[in-house]
């Protein structure tokens, strides 16, 4: 019974370290706003698609995102919430994750639209949330990230 229990918790720290090899993969990664495009149009509401670039700087270990939740704002003003899903990143290389999300028209100002549909340099997109990984025994460990800005010259 003892060697059991000795495997048993050898097994648990084995698969801790493992997640706390994962986080810090994750934490080490850089994320960069790449793209947001207007992809579709009507009356009622614009479509659009982000690209995050995710690039794993790990010369040996890849990176796995279980999944990120965050919110789009342009010009500080409240857009859309974006999901991306199951994302590996291989050692030292990068990964471009795409989402795509529609925004009714009531939501944009009169300027903030004349902006968007001109595809002005003065817009300025930033996406933040958190990302989440797979910990020991399958649970998802939260990891909050701030992707950054991209117009304006920041990108």
């Amino acid at each position: 019974m003892k060697k059991f229990l000795i495997v048993f918790l050898l097994t648990g720290l084995l698969c801790a370290c493992a997640g706390v090899q994962e986080a810090q993969n994750l934490a080490n990664c850089k994320y960069t706003l790449r793209n947001v495009e207007l992809t579709d149009y009507n009356l009622t509401s614009l479509g659009f698609e982000v690209v995050v670039a995710i690039t794993n700087i790990s010369k040996k270990q890849t990176a796995s995102l279980k999944r990120f939740e965050g919110k789009m704002t342009v010009n500080e003003e409240y857009m859309a919430d974006v999901t991306l899903k199951d994302i590996v990143i291989e050692p030292n290389s990068t990964r471009n994750a795409k989402a795509k999300f529609t925004v009714p028209m009531s939501t944009f100002n009169n300027k903030l639209l004349g902006l968007i549909s001109m595809n002005s340099a003065t817009l300025d997109y930033h996406l933040s949330g958190t990302m989440y990984f797979e910990g020991p025994l399958g649970v998802e460990i939260p990891m909050p990230v701030d992707i950054g800005r991209y117009g304006n010259g920041n990108n």
